[in-house]
């Protein structure tokens, strides 16, 4: 099933981006990693300090691809947050 999922999750982000909600351990965070295994980017957690710190700064890398951020919905603002960042950083 994961594999299912993760196909059609970088088929996806190839112009959108996607989000992943379910239960808690359910899979999600090993999804997430997995697709990220696949691509270039960089993985980020807003439970540690030092990835929230850099999401909240929104210190991305400079060097293009994809941004996983896993615990981002505990960030009260995060929706129109994300919506600024994609369309800021669209290429």
């Amino acid at each position: 099933m994961h594999r299912q999922l993760e196909a059609q999750i970088l088929e996806d982000l190839a112009g959108k981006m996607v989000f992943l909600a379910g239960p808690r351990q359910v899979g999600k965070t090993t999804v997430a990693r997995n697709v990220l295994a696949q691509r270039e980017g960089r993985y980020f957690n807003y439970d540690q300090r030092d990835d929230r710190k850099d999401i909240l700064s929104a210190r991305w890398p400079e060097k293009p691809g994809l941004l996983v951020l896993d615990e981002l919905h505990k960030f009260r603002d995060w929706k129109r947050f994300i919506k600024g960042e994609f369309d800021t950083r669209k290429n």
